[in-house]
């Protein structure tokens, strides 16, 4: 079953569609996804362009990404509330009321994008990040959100954690797989990472020249056999996502890069 991995607790509950539903239903069975290592995902204080993006009154939590000076990337679900919404990261909090969406916000969207503008000069410049181009099943991202450690309980929301894992296939989102035996616990191995509650929104990094490149969204997540999927837009090579992003990057001059 497929659950928003947002922490809204009065607007999300636990929303779920049956697996049925996803393209392909399968990982690629030619794929070689590596084994579970003995570690767990780490707990990190880096990544100062990844935050806590709180819903007007505190009516939940989500991840979000600069992604230029005044821009910050999450899912649209995160942002259906009205009110001013918050941006905490390690070097301060910034609020604001002005969102835009892509998405509805639903389930089951592969347009479940948005941004938060602020004003410009907001974010320092090791906190912006810009958009990659290329995805594709085999390839090695990065993870990073601020949602719960214990899938079961819900607890530890707001802890920053970071993880790898490979696309194991590429449908309608890019997908992710993480040994549901280890995700009881802080939600996988450090190169099998998966997302929790509170983790909408956050980043998939790819690397290119030592630059992390923001090229998935962190929408959905559900049980697939022995596994955890994650479900990612797709912000890498998805045209209609993409362009998207470059009407709002010109509507609003946001000087988004990557694009």
């Amino acid at each position: 079953m497929l659950r928003y991995v947002g922490g809204f607790v009065r607007l999300l509950a636990l929303v779920l569609i049956s697996l049925s539903l996803m393209a392909c239903g399968r990982a690629n069975s030619n794929l070689s996804l590596p084994d579970p290592s003995g570690s767990r995902i780490q707990i990190t204080n880096a990544y100062p362009g990844v935050g806590m993006v709180v819903a007007p009154e505190g009516g939940g939590i989500c991840t979000g990404t600069f992604v230029s000076d005044r821009a910050v990337l999450t899912a649209a679900h995160c942002l259906l509330g009205s009110g001013k919404y918050s941006f905490v990261t390690s070097k301060g909090t910034v609020s604001t009321y002005t969102k835009v969406l892509m998405g509805s916000g639903s389930v089951n969207d592969p347009h479940d994008i948005g941004l938060l503008i602020f004003e410009p000069n907001t974010a320092k410049e090791d906190q912006i990040h810009n958009f990659g181009s290329q995805v594709a099943p085999g390839h090695v991202l990065r993870l990073v959100g601020v949602g719960c450690t214990n899938l079961e309980t819900r607890r530890g929301a707001g802890t920053k954690r970071t993880g790898t894992n490979v696309v194991a296939m590429i449908d309608a989102y890019i997908n992710f797989l993480t040994p549901s035996n280890y995700a009881r616990g802080i939600l996988g191995p450090s190169n099998r990472a998966g997302s929790c509650f509170g983790d909408s929104g956050g980043p998939a990094f790819s690397e290119a020249n030592g630059e992390l490149l923001v090229v998935g969204v962190t929408h959905a997540g559900g049980y697939m056999g022995d596994n955890l999927v994650s479900q990612y837009v797709n912000v890498g090579n998805r045209s209609d996502n993409r362009n998207w992003l470059r009407a709002k990057n010109g509507q609003y001059e946001l000087g988004m890069q990557g694009l």
